[in-house]
């Protein structure tokens, strides 16, 4: 028996990874990780036979691409083998007291968070919650939503020197989906 290929979001920092590894911890699989879901999405025909992980609340970053309208878009390409529920990493809206250009990096799928949140932002997609905050650090935004973990890491590196305040933290629950990749 040859073992499981489960295709999901990298780098190992996501909960993508996180919820793969939850699956790996009941079977032996391989692990293979992508730059966005984009990606997979587009080879599945070079994946014919290994599964895909992804999260209910998928939005592209970079398309109009999403969970609900690739469900039904990739019928007789991907068939549901597993639905599970995990708690994601907790998130946190963070704020870059020493920029003032109103600018937001954030994933698509954490946008929801901002409905109560005042300030008009311009928001800047990325593919994952790691990417947003390596571009946040990096220091052009005011605000990003990021993994509180990954986040905290950073600063224990030093990084910030005060600079930075959390507004709010967030800690939800996702559904996630394994497809099996059956071609056409």
């Amino acid at each position: 028996m040859t073992m499981k290929i489960i295709n999901t979001l990298g780098p190992k920092e996501t909960d993508s990874f996180k919820a793969a590894q939850f699956l790996a911890s009941k079977e032996e699989v391989e692990i293979k990780l992508h730059d966005s879901f984009d990606d997979i999405y587009s080879h599945l025909d070079q994946l014919n036979g290994e599964f895909m992980l992804v999260p209910v609340a998928y939005r592209s970053a970079v398309s109009d691409s999403n969970w609900v309208d690739n469900n039904y878009k990739y019928l007789d390409q991907l068939s549901i083998v597993d639905t599970f529920f995990l708690p994601t990493m907790p998130m946190i809206l963070v704020h870059n007291l020493h920029q003032d250009n109103q600018k937001i990096v954030l994933h698509p799928s954490t946008s929801a968070f901002l409905h109560d949140f005042d300030e008009d932002l311009v928001q800047d997609y990325v593919s994952s919650k790691p990417e947003a905050l390596q571009k946040f650090l990096h220091g052009d935004y005011a605000y990003a939503i990021v993994s509180e973990e990954w986040f905290k890491k950073a600063m224990n590196k030093g990084i910030g020197d005060g600079r930075y305040e959390t507004i709010q933290r967030f800690s939800p629950t996702m559904i996630w989906c394994l497809y099996k990749i059956i071609g056409k």
